[in-house]
This record gives C-alpha cells, structure tokens and sequence, in this order.
C-alpha cells in the first residue's frame, strides 16, 4: 500500500533506514568537518544563483559550467550533462538534484579519510598480557557486511508489517537536515507504537536513494508482530516530512544469509573495490557525513545474536609502524604516550 502527499518533491526511490550512533565525547573527524564546510558553500552558491535567472539560463543554453570565477570554495570539477532533466531548469535552489555541486566534495573528503585510516591499527590486551594488533576496519569494509549477516543469518521473523518513510528533501536545507528529521519523525513514531502496543520488536535500515531519488534518505522499517497502522495516526506523526509512505505485509522474512533482507541493504553500504561514482561509495559517504547508523534494531534483536565478551583489554588506535613496533609492544608506558595514539580509550586527538 502506497501513499501520496499532494506537494511534495514528486516520487523517489524508497530506500533504507536505521536509527542514530550514540553521542560520543570526542573531537570531530577533521575530513567530515571540511566536508560539511565545502557542501554549506556549494549549496549557498547555488542559491545565491538562483537569484539570477536569466545568467543561468544563458550559462545553460551554452553549457558553460556555472562556477563563480575566482571563488575557491568550489574547487572541485564540474560538468553540465546537457541531458540531465530537471523539473524546474530556472530554480537552482533545488539543491538535491545538483549532485555534481553538493556532493562531488563529500566524495573527495570521504575517499581522504578511507585512505588515512588505511594506516592504522587496533590494539588489545588478553587475559594473559599478550598484545594483539589488528587492522583499523571501518564500518564500510566488506568484512562487516560478511560478519553482520552471518550474524542474524538465523533469525527468520514470522510475520509484521514493512514501513518505508522516504524524506521530501524539499523541506530541509541540506542532506543533515533531513537526516536528522527522519530520525525524530522515526522516534515520534516509535514511541507511539510503544504507547499503543506495549513493546514493539523493530528493524530499521538508512539508505540514500540515488536512482531516482538524488540522494534522499528513506528508513526501511520492519514491526514485528504489528498488523494494521492507522493512516491517520501515523500521518500526524509524520507530519510534512515524507511525501510517500509505503506499508505491507510480510512473512517469513530472513534477516541475514546472502538474500537476507538486512545483507541486501548492507551492500550499498561497503565500498569495497568500488569506484567514488557507484552507489555504494555515495551512500556510504552520506552515512558518514550525517553520523548516522546503517541499520538499528530493538534490545531483543540484538541480545539473541550478541557474542560473550572475549575479556580482553582494549588500549588504544596507533599508526601501524608504532603498533607494529617490537618495542611498543613490550613496553606499557608507550602505550599512553600522547605523541604516539590517535585515539586512547575514549580520548581522541584527530579524526
């Protein structure tokens, strides 16, 4: 079951969802922070532009690009493809369909910190004083899609309802705006359930659509054991925010495995070997600017498949030829060595 808000930014693609990371006290990743810098600059260009319509649609007709001249803060390249379709040509302020400006510097800044990270390590302590270093994995390293499904490969839920909440990015000013919309429309949401059902088991998934949807973030919900919503109920907890919804039924529906519904949702969410222009590496970049979680899941989820504890002690983030180091390894006071970490138990220096 499919339903339109009248106004709206018009169809796109219904996507994934999930809920957001907990707060954490430490210093900002410095790639994320001049990535958010160089997109408020990108979109306040192009909104200062939208001022000007007859410039731009002379720029337009003879496809010269529209970068202001001796202006940095849009260094990177950008090309006008004369057959791009946009719904309104003389409104530049439609930031979301102007992929080539907004999100060309969050691909460049996501692809300096996958690299930088390339270079470091974990290390542990065991039960027995051994030290143990292993390599820095990201949440978008195939290894965690490979982990996390054969995780909930297992756990087939019976029957509930599937809920997508697709963003109308006409509502917000940028891609963390509406991110951090959807997650409070999803708690409004939640709550209620709770209030209505008492407990309510669920399964989120965040995805950024960019079919048809230019980077519009939509939460893929699964309610267990829920059989009927009312509509307009859950229209005023949503409010303005989501222009379509999408409801079904499901049964038997597997989580993990290679079909799993979560791996499906997991693979747009590991770069892997794939290039800055796939899906995969967008997605997984807006995941990363907006701080935002993949996937989240109700307490009783995540306690049937949580592994015991292995005891060890963990000590800290170093550069690989500190935790590599014979002498590092063997000596405890280096371990706490301001000069040496890049993030000790809980304390960070940098990103």
């Amino acid at each position: 079951m499919t339903i339109f808000y009248p106004g709206g930014a018009g169809e796109r693609e219904a996507g994934v969802a999930g809920g957001p990371p907990p707060e954490e006290r430490r210093r900002e990743n410095p790639f994320r922070k001049r990535a958010i810098e160089r997109m408020n600059n990108a979109l306040h260009f192009l909104r200062s532009l939208a001022e000007f319509r007859e410039p731009y649609l002379l720029l337009k007709r003879y496809g010269i690009p529209l970068v202001p001249l001796n202006a940095p803060i849009l260094d990177f390249k950008c090309k006008i493809n004369s057959t791009q379709v946009f719904s309104d040509p003389s409104d530049p302020s439609r930031w979301w369909e102007w992929e080539d400006y907004w999100l060309s510097p969050i691909l460049e800044e996501f692809g300096s910190y996958l690299e930088r990270v390339k270079d470091r390590r974990l290390v542990f302590r065991d039960n027995g004083g051994d030290i143990h270093v292993f390599r820095y994995r990201t949440r978008f390293d195939r290894s965690y899609q490979r982990k996390l499904s054969a995780r909930f490969k297992d756990i087939v839920l019976d029957w509930g309802l599937l809920l997508t909440l697709t963003t109308d990015l006409n509502q917000y000013f940028d891609i963390i705006k509406a991110e951090k919309a959807l997650r409070k429309v999803w708690n409004r949401v939640s709550s209620g359930l709770r209030r209505k059902y008492g407990h309510v088991e669920f399964f989120t998934a965040l995805e950024f659509s960019f079919k048809r949807g230019h980077g519009a973030c939509h939460l893929h919900i699964v309610l267990l054991h829920i059989s009927h919503i009312d509509l307009d109920w859950l229209r005023e907890r949503i409010g303005k925010h989501a222009r379509w919804l999408h409801i079904e039924r499901f049964r038997n529906l597997h989580l993990g495995g290679k079909k799993g519904y979560l791996t499906k949702y997991l693979r747009k969410q590991v770069v892997g070997f794939a290039s800055s222009s796939s899906i995969a590496f967008k997605n997984s970049a807006l995941l990363w600017l907006t701080n935002a979680r993949g996937w989240s899941c109700s307490r009783n989820f995540m306690s049937s498949v949580r592994r015991e504890p292995a005891g060890w002690v963990f000590i800290g983030c170093f550069p690989a030829f500190v935790a590599e180091h014979s002498d590092f390894q063997s000596d405890p006071e280096l371990w706490s060595d301001p000069e040496l970490w890049v993030y000790l138990r809980g304390r960070r220096k940098d990103g």
